[in-house]
């Protein structure tokens, strides 16, 4: 209806198909919401809305603590003092690890090191870390005559038969 026309409209009313009826329910039913059934799915959602933070906090709790305190320390000892150290850590994986101290944490498992102490040439071992346990590495390391008199000894150049003004 327009405001400044008073007639009505015709008001079209649909045809109901044959073999069909409708069945329309009084409006309070319609708009009325079920206490029972509502109540409960908001209780249930406030549940699942405070207990999920507190799961995920008490899940992040215990992986921190987990990857904290489940490891074996190793400690590398050696023949004799050093100034600088270089420990590489490989797991059965692969993964790698590098360190530089004698003394450092590694989660329970087999591991690979390769250590290099003052330039020397690199040492090998292999070592099983246990859980709160401690594992010692035990290296040996050429003493300063022993260098020394691995480095003196030079390689000596073969003449080769065209260098006949090479002296031997």
């Amino acid at each position: 209806m327009s405001s400044q026309t008073k007639e009505a409209k015709p008001i079209l009313e649909a045809k109901p198909s044959p073999g069909r009826t409708r069945v329309y329910e009084e409006e309070e039913k319609v708009f009325s919401a079920r206490t029972g059934n509502a109540t409960r799915t908001k209780d249930i959602l406030t549940i699942l809305v405070t207990a999920l933070p507190i799961i995920g906090a008490l899940g992040t709790f215990f992986v921190w603590t987990a990857t904290n305190f489940y490891v074996g320390d190793v400690e590398v000892q050696t023949s004799r003092p050093f100034n600088t150290i270089t420990v590489k850590v490989f797991d059965p994986k692969g993964c790698e690890a590098t360190f530089h101290t004698p003394k450092f944490q590694l989660m329970p498992g087999n591991y690979h090191l390769v250590i290099n102490a003052d330039s020397y040439s690199a040492q090998h071992a292999d070592t099983n870390v246990a859980f709160h346990a401690k594992t010692k590495v035990q290296v040996e390391l050429p003493s300063d005559l022993e260098r020394a008199e691995a480095q003196a000894e030079p390689v000596k150049a073969k003449k080769k038969f065209w260098q006949f003004w090479r002296e031997d």
